[in-house]
């Protein structure tokens, strides 16, 4: 059977009485679609994401190409033939486009169960699409099946395709909200890609054949304006190529693709004949080589430089976990030697203070001068070594607390008395005070706080060359908060130093011109041991010279 009243078509699909806009609609989209599909397919086949799209873009051509011979053929049973492929390949967009989304935002497969539900969504329109549900005849003098078509079953793939506009919507909203933002920016470009290439090919399509059906137009041609679509989708696809590399494709390849898009376009000067067609495609053509060039341009260095940083990155990230090897064997090292050193130490210690105290006899001046010596020098080397010992405990996880309710005015009292004799020494006036409003019972640890009092009052009488140290302890029932606040009048510190004073080996700058002993480790145990109760330690001070103020945080019982 043939439509005698058209002309045969030359080469299967050009005619001379078909719309102008036909080639101009069909030909490049198909192209384009096969192109970009095609490479990005070829350029990872292991990628479901790739595979999704190049499914996308077979299944648009597809459509078009049927859509070109059944206004091109004069065959009335090759056309009825065909006629419910628009059906099939408009349910498989639909469903390709949701499952394309779901991959696209979630880096994966989808569940299994929305591939179940996608196969009986596909199902109708599989099983009824060469049946009279689809198409129950054919019009030989208008060439087309539009007065046959089933009402239901068109209605049916042409609800799928709303169905999939609204279910991606809804999707991409979504996962929007807790997305980072660079992938809401990847979301937003391909929701309006995908929504955009839906919204007018399916809707178009559908309401122009509509109107056909009712007869207020004569042909389906506004139709084809559906087809650019798919163009705006392959454009957003484009960016996300160049500028997210979200097909993983280099910058070479996505200016292949821009290339391929302008020569595309400008192949349709070879088809068109009429002004009106040169006119189209000569503004097509311009404005897409200079969207090419300036968006190549703009996003060629961003590209260039995160594939330097992704390199940087990665190695920075091998050095990281070296580093963090290196330090682990360091604090094994420490705290093995730290342990070995130990008993060594109380042996010192303990056979210096017999020797001070004259167990084994009498010594002279000097003798006695001698074994005060060593007694200090093995007290400042025990101090070290168990800080040392504190540090490997607390970055291995070893550091055990015993969280009990006490009085903490009854402990700070007692550190400070403890330390009176040594600050006196030193011509120091060591003072406490309570400003507490409630019982000060405080929830912690009673041997880590009381080091830890012991160590910043300790630090004060060291940096202080001359003047007072007071000691105040005051509350704030309000929030349940008690603090320990050690003030001095000694060498102050810079706002540089403050930043840095509780990181591991830190020390002020102007420290040695008052101790040399210190091992920078003392604050940063003391800290790390605070946090571990809940608390928190700061420093404050107005500037070198001028004093400085430590404030331990802890929380009252409950």
């Amino acid at each position: 059977m043939i439509c005698y009243l058209y002309d045969a078509p030359k080469y299967l699909v050009f005619s001379s009485d078909v719309p102008e806009i036909l080639y101009y609609s069909h030909i490049p989209a198909i192209l384009l679609s096969l192109l970009v599909g095609s490479f990005l397919f070829l350029s990872k086949k292991d990628s479901l994401l790739n595979v999704l799209l190049f499914l996308i873009c077979i299944t648009f051509s597809v459509w078009a190409t049927n859509s070109l011979l059944g206004w091109t053929n004069i065959h009335a049973d090759l056309l009825a033939f065909l006629w419910p492929v628009y059906g099939i390949s408009s349910a498989f967009l639909a469903i390709l486009s949701i499952y394309f989304t779901y991959v696209f935002i979630d880096r994966k497969d989808t569940k299994f169960r929305n591939k179940i539900i996608f196969l009986i969504l596909l199902a109708p329109v599989l099983v009824f699409a060469h049946t009279n549900l689809s198409i129950s005849g054919f019009n030989l003098t208008n060439c087309d099946a539009f007065d046959f078509e089933g009402l239901w079953y068109k209605k049916y793939y042409t609800a799928l395709g709303f169905i999939a506009m609204l279910w991606i919507g809804a999707l991409l909203i979504n996962r929007y909200r807790s997305a980072t933002e660079m992938m809401r920016k990847q979301i937003l470009l391909v929701g309006i890609g995908i929504e955009a290439f839906l919204l007018s090919f399916i809707s178009l399509t559908f309401i122009i054949t509509y109107f056909v059906n009712l007869g207020f137009l004569e042909d389906s041609r506004l139709e084809m304006y559906g087809l650019f679509g798919m163009m705006f989708f392959l454009v957003m696809i484009g960016i996300l190529v160049v500028k997210f590399k979200t097909f993983n494709v280099g910058i070479l390849a996505a200016q292949a693709l821009l290339i391929a898009l302008i020569v595309l376009v400008g192949s349709q000067f070879t088809f068109n004949t009429s002004t009106t067609a040169v006119f189209l495609t000569g503004i097509t053509l311009v404005l897409t080589a200079l969207s090419g060039v300036l968006l190549n341009r703009s996003v060629r260095r961003e590209v260039m430089q995160r594939e330097k940083l992704e390199v940087l990155t990665d190695q920075l990230e091998h050095a990281n976990e070296r580093l963090k090897e290196l330090d682990k064997l360091k604090s094994e090292f420490v705290s093995i030697a730290s342990h070995q050193l130990r008993s060594p130490l109380t042996a010192i210690r303990g056979y210096a203070s017999m020797l001070a105290e004259g167990s084994f006899g009498k010594l002279p001046e000097k003798g006695q001068e001698a074994a005060d010596r060593i007694a200090e020098s093995a007290r400042l080397m025990a101090m070290s070594v168990e800080d040392y010992l504190n540090v490997s405990r607390i970055e291995s996880g070893n550091m055990k607390y015993e969280l009990s309710d006490f009085n903490l005015k009854a402990r700070v009292e007692e550190v400070t008395d403890q330390l009176r004799e040594v600050a006196t020494e030193k011509n120091l006036l060591l003072i406490f005070r309570s400003d507490l409003k409630g019982r000060g019972i405080v929830h912690a640890d009673v041997g880590k706080t009381v080091q830890i009092c012991h160590n910043l009052i300790n630090n004060s009488i060291k940096y202080t060359p001359k003047g007072t140290i007071t000691v105040l302890l005051r509350d704030d029932v309000a929030l349940n908060k008690v603090y320990v606040e050690i003030s001095d009048t000694g060498v102050g510190m810079s706002e540089k130093t403050i930043k840095s004073l509780f990181q591991k080996f830190s020390r002020a700058e102007n420290a040695n011109q008052t101790n040399t002993s210190g091992t920078g480790l003392g604050l940063f145990v003391a800290n790390k041991m605070a946090e571990a109760m809940g608390g928190d330690i700061r420093a404050e001070s107005d500037g070198e010279g001028k004093g400085s103020r430590f404030i331990l945080e802890l929380p009252l019982a409950t």
